[in-house]
């Protein structure tokens, strides 16, 4: 018998790109590194996404069984991801195409984020296969907590999110806190919904000498504290530069070598416009010769920057999972973070690091200034934060999504 075939749509995002710059974030992070672990369960896996650069093959090979299929949709550039829409059709042709030329269809589909989720319902009702759906983040949760002049999600997001979970064979959810969301906002069938939470690649991501990490970044004889992440409103820079500003203020000593680092790039429209606010913050802040900004890094690298850090802050305004948390916290750096979504899950309180209610910046500081000025709890908390992070990794995951793939194609 043949091994099953998986279609897996990411539209907006290539997993290929660099994690933290544009669109991409997590999400790539999780699509290739199940996709790799797929072909371990006898699972092929072509990942479908829309060609960005007119130089990039067709098909590209990533690892045995996994392929990266770059479907022309629109111009073969960065398209805004409100005008994505117009190009699905397109895209679905594309799809549909490369089916055909390759002899053999696919027996399940597997759709990530509402744009895909689009292609992954009309490719269902064509081929009669069964679709698995996972979102990443939910437009409606996302409105829920804007920040100050952020721009709510579309209705057509909104509308096109309830058109996937009401045709979706199964939807994924990383947490429990997502599951009731789902059901809640989006009236989803219980029984369609499983929680496969994400992992952590083991092999990268674990504690290591924090000196000697600080000597490869050339920021020996600092303090750091460590935000990584797009460099967007509602991922909560700002409250970053903000909680520094604000913990300078408090504790002068204790603070006189910290620095921020901040470790992304701009998402969205406008891209260059984030970056200047938050310089212009912290220069109005008096804190600007305190940061210092990284452009996104590979994944080796940030290891490196999570283990030279004193601490971890991720004040994001929601999160469906958490991923840069989980991250850091493998390496045995606490986490200060928002007390939203799957961050609960991630990140124990008091136990790996501190969570915060809201996003007022003198209740970040404070949990910031416990670390620092307790080297006993902060080995404490991130001994535990590495312990903790063991139970997340991207085998069970993949193993989790081939038994739910099974269990799909042999009711069919």
């Amino acid at each position: 018998m043949a091994s099953p075939r998986v279609a897996v749509l990411s539209v907006h995002t290539s997993p290929l790109d660099q994690p933290g710059s544009g669109d991409s974030g997590g999400m790539n992070v999780y699509i290739r590194a199940v996709a790799e672990r797929l072909t371990e369960h006898d699972i092929e896996v072509d990942l479908f996404t829309r060609r960005r650069g007119g130089d990039l093959d067709e098909i590209i090979d990533i690892a045995p069984g996994v392929r990266v299929v770059n479907v022309k949709a629109g111009p073969s550039a960065p398209v805004p991801k409100a005008d994505l829409p117009r190009y699905l059709p397109e895209f679905l042709g594309g799809v549909l195409r490369r089916a055909r030329q390759d002899g053999r269809g696919y027996d399940i589909l597997h759709s990530h984020y509402w744009l895909s989720g689009w292609v992954g319902s009309s490719a269902k009702e064509i081929w009669g296969i069964p679709l698995v759906a996972s979102f990443h983040t939910l437009g409606k949760v996302k409105n829920y907590s804007l920040a100050r002049g952020e721009r709510p999600e579309s209705s057509a997001r909104l509308a096109g999110e309830e058109r996937v979970i009401a045709g979706a064979d199964r939807i994924l959810a990383p947490t429990p806190s997502e599951a009731a969301q789902l059901v809640g906002l989006y009236r989803a069938d219980p029984d369609h919904i499983r929680i496969v939470p994400p992992g952590v690649d083991h092999t990268i991501f674990f504690p290591r000498q924090r000196a000697a990490a600080r000597e490869r970044l050339h920021l020996s004889g600092l303090r750091l504290a460590v935000y990584v992440g797009r460099l967007q409103p509602h991922k909560g820079p700002d409250v970053a530069v903000r909680t520094l500003a604000e913990a300078v203020a408090r504790d002068p000593e204790l603070t006189r070598d910290l620095m921020l680092a901040i470790v992304g790039g701009p998402s969205g429209a406008g891209q260059g416009a984030e970056m200047t606010r938050l310089m212009g913050l912290a220069s109005a802040l008096g804190v600007s010769h305190r940061v210092i900004l990284f452009p996104p890094l590979p994944q080796s690298r940030l290891a490196d920057v999570y283990a030279a850090a004193d601490v971890v802050l991720v004040p994001s305004r929601s999160e469906s999972f958490g991923l840069v948390a989980l991250e850091a916290q493998a390496c045995g750096t606490p986490v200060v973070a928002a007390s939203v979504g799957g961050l609960r899950f991630v990140v124990s309180d008091g136990r790996t690091g501190f969570l915060v209610e809201g996003h007022d910046p003198s209740d970040h500081a404070d949990r910031m200034l416990r670390i620092l000025a307790d080297p006993g709890l902060a080995a404490d908390l991130g001994a535990a934060a590495a312990r903790e992070a063991l139970r997340f990794t991207w085998d069970a995951t993949a193993s989790e999504l081939a038994g739910i793939y099974r269990e799909l194609t042999a009711a069919q």
